[in-house]
C-alpha cells in the first residue's frame, strides 16, 4: 500500500508539472533581446495584467510553459485566478542578457534598461487589451519603479499595483525609490498597495507605507490592508505572511475589484 501511495504521490506530482508545462508562451523582443513569457487570455479580456515576480527574478520559462523558479511566489500561484476575473495575464521572465551577467545583487532591477524591457512588454500587451497594468510582488516594486521613470505614451502602463512592496531604503536594500531615481513626479499614475497588518519582512513592513505616502503624495494613491495568518517559513517568503499565505482570494479580489472600478 505503501508503494501504491508513493506512486500516486508521484503521477500527481508528474501531472500537475505536465499540466504547468503546456502553459503557452510568447517571445517579446526589447532591445536585441527576446523576451519569454508565459501568455494566458480569456475570451474577451477586459483588461490586461502583468504580473511580476520579486526576490531575483530569474524563471527561466521554458517554451513549453515550465519555470525552474518561481512557482510559488504569490502572483504566479494565482495567475488562473487573474483570468478567470476576465484579465490577460502575462508572466514574464528576465530578458537573457541579464542572466548572463549573474549580478548576485540583482542590479538589474533599478538599470534603465530593464524598464525599457518592461515598457515593451506593455507595449505587447496593449494590443491585447486595455488597461495595461503592471503588478509588482514585493521587490518588483524597484523594476516598476525604473518603468515609470524611463517609459512613456504606449510603452507606459495605465495603472500600477503593488502588493507587499520594497517601497523605502531599508538597510542598503534597493527599493521603489531608488528604481524611480528618487523623483516622485515620475510616480503619479493612478496606484495601488496591498499590503498585509501581519507582513514583518524588515524590507516590506506595512509602517513604510506612511513614509511612501509623504514621499510620492497621496493623490491617485489608494492602499489596503488585509490581515491573514502569520504563515510559515523565513518572513520575506512566499509562504509567510509577506506571500500573503492562507489569504490568496483576497488578494486576487482586491486588485481586481481596483482595476476594473478604474476602467
Amino acid at each position: 500500500m505503501r508503494a501504491i501511495a508513493l506512486l500516486s504521490v508521484v503521477l500527481a506530482g508528474n501531472f500537475f508539472g505536465a499540466a504547468h508545462a503546456q502553459e503557452p508562451t510568447i517571445q517579446i523582443a526589447s532591445r536585441n533581446q527576446k523576451i519569454r513569457a508565459i501568455l494566458l487570455k480569456p475570451e474577451k479580456p477586459v483588461a490586461s495584467v502583468i504580473l511580476l515576480v520579486g526576490g531575483h527574478g530569474q524563471m527561466d520559462i521554458a517554451p513549453g510553459g515550465s519555470m525552474k523558479w518561481g512557482r510559488g511566489n504569490q502572483l504566479v500561484r494565482t495567475r488562473a485566478n487573474y483570468v478567470k476575473q476576465g484579465f490577460a495575464v502575462l508572466i514574464p521572465d528576465i530578458a537573457p542578457d541579464w542572466k548572463a551577467e549573474k549580478n548576485p545583487k540583482w542590479g538589474y532591477r533599478w538599470n534603465v534598461r530593464h524598464g525599457a524591457d518592461i515598457g515593451a512588454l506593455v507595449a505587447y500587451m496593449r494590443r491585447i487589451a486595455e488597461p495595461v497594468v503592471i503588478v509588482a510582488n514585493s521587490r518588483a516594486a524597484v523594476s516598476l519603479g525604473v518603468t515609470l521613470l524611463v517609459t512613456k505614451e504606449k510603452n507606459r502602463p495605465d495603472l500600477a499595483v503593488m502588493t507587499v512592496p520594497m517601497l523605502m531604503p531599508v538597510e542598503e536594500q534597493p527599493s521603489f525609490i531608488k528604481g524611480i531615481q528618487d523623483k516622485p513626479e515620475r510616480a503619479q499614475i493612478q496606484m495601488l498597495i496591498v499590503s498585509n497588518k501581519n507582513d514583518v519582512c524588515s524590507f516590506t513592513l506595512p509602517e513604510l507605507i506612511a513614509d511612501f505616502q509623504a514621499w510620492r503624495g497621496t493623490d491617485k494613491l489608494d492602499v489596503v490592508m488585509l490581515e491573514g495568518p502569520q504563515g510559515t517559513g523565513h518572513p520575506c517568503e512566499s509562504e509567510a505572511a509577506h506571500g500573503f499565505a492562507g489569504i490568496d482570494d483576497q488578494v486576487v479580489e482586491t486588485v481586481s475589484a481596483w482595476i476594473k472600478s478604474r476602467k
